[in-house]
């Protein structure tokens, strides 16, 4: 009994899974038609009317990160005739700095600030940089976006257009990364252009809309009114609180048809897996029946433990070959044909490690509430809030030991 249970519950999931890997290629496919239509200039009427309002890019920095320059010099050099740049650190000594007063010396024609302060309104120290930033702000339409990102000069028309539907209170980007150098880097890519970006494509053809870090665009007026930075002070996924508050408000949150392009850092395979547990216990708190359903898309290893426990049958056989084959038939024409990232046709050795990676991930995820940020430990309470580990308090002004 317990075999034939375990047998339908492991075909169940293969199943389940082949059909996702087919629903996400036709989700990306839409969304890549559609942007094609945005960037020609056919399919938004906001960019052909003219709809520029002027805008503020909040951008919250800590240390340098790979490609640093180049990912800030690309949001000061945009097609767009009024924007105001703030570069946000939490103390002088960050090394950050000397790259926004290099920026500032050589475009001096540009709207740039710089803030440094350590003054801390909650445990997401993030947010507390961004509510410093926030006091400069000058425009009615606020853009935050990672240090890590890079952006062509059409990304500001392009992420500002929805604002010209008053009922569009925030929108918000996809990203993708090309630059893998290592191993790790390798699966963290597969990760982010093969699953990440095709489940948030297929989460938001269901009807499920979620704020990624990569951009947050939102009016003035709508941040204040779902009660700023501070009402996020101490929420771990920052990105995705406020995009659920812009649409608790009863505003809309458009997903944008315009892809950032994420530079990946240095980094080891467990700091990638640390990074990874991060994530997902982030998701496990905020939506923790979603998270338990993503078991249907993760059909790799049941497809292994489909055929074993078949003792390699027939049918065993055909749906481990039928699943394999969509699993890399799918991942190829995403990464490839969508994302033109031609470096997957020599990486797909990798695909079901990162199968496996992600599903050991996905398991880890439940196993605890302690997460790893930066330099600091904190714990995940419902819903998503983070305290500091040891009973730590964050109080205004002091940084927090850990």
């Amino acid at each position: 009994m317990l075999i034939f249970f375990l047998k339908s519950f492991f075909a169940l999931i293969v199943i389940a899974s082949i059909f996702y890997y087919f629903l996400s290629l036709y989700c990306t496919r839409k969304f890549f038609q559609k942007g094609r239509k945005a960037s020609s200039g056919f399919a938004s009427p906001s960019l052909r009317s003219g709809f520029l309002p002027p805008v503020t890019v909040l951008k919250p920095l800590n240390g340098i990160e790979k490609g640093l320059y180049e990912n800030l010099l690309s949001h000061l050099q945009q097609d767009y005739p009024a924007c105001q740049v703030i570069f946000g650190v939490r103390n002088i000594d960050d090394p950050a700095l000397y790259v926004v007063e290099r920026l500032k010396k050589e475009l001096p024609e540009k709207d740039i600030e710089l803030v440094v302060s350590d003054k801390i309104i909650g445990s997401n120290l993030k947010i507390s940089n961004l509510n410093n930033m926030y006091q400069r702000a000058k425009y009615g339409v606020i853009v935050i976006n990672d240090a890590d990102t890079r952006v062509r000069p059409d990304y500001l028309k392009r992420v500002v257009a929805p604002f010209e539907d008053d009922q569009v209170g925030g929108t918000t980007c996809l990203y993708r990364t090309q630059d893998s150098f290592s191993f790790a880097s390798a699966i963290e890519a597969f990760f982010i252009n093969g699953d990440f970006l095709p489940s948030v494509l297929v989460a938001n053809y269901l009807g499920m809309q979620f704020g990624l870090g990569a951009t947050i665009a939102v009016r003035r007026k709508v941040l204040d009114e779902i009660g700023g930075f501070v009402a996020l002070a101490n929420y771990l996924a920052d990105d995705y609180e406020i995009g659920n508050r812009i649409i608790s408000a009863g505003y809309k949150l458009h997903l944008c048809d315009y892809l950032v392009d994420v530079v990946l850092q240095e980094a080891g395979l467990m700091e990638y897996l640390r990074h990874n547990v991060r994530w997902a216990r982030t998701i496990r708190s905020c939506r923790p029946s979603g998270y338990f359903l993503r078991i249907f898309t993760r059909g790799t290893p049941f497809s292994i433990a489909f055929l074993i426990i078949t003792d390699f049958s027939t049918w065993g056989l055909a749906l481990f070959f039928v699943h394999l084959l969509s699993r890399v038939l799918t991942s190829t024409i995403i990464e490839v044909v969508y994302l033109k990232d031609t470096k997957t046709l020599s990486h797909l050795l990798l695909l079901p490690v990162e199968d496996f990676i992600t599903f050991i991930v996905w398991c880890w995820g439940f196993a605890g509430n302690k997460v790893v940020w930066g330099k600091n430990t904190f714990y995940l309470l419902e819903g998503g809030k983070i305290v500091m580990a040891g009973g730590g308090t964050v109080i205004a002004g002091q940084i927090p030991a850990v």
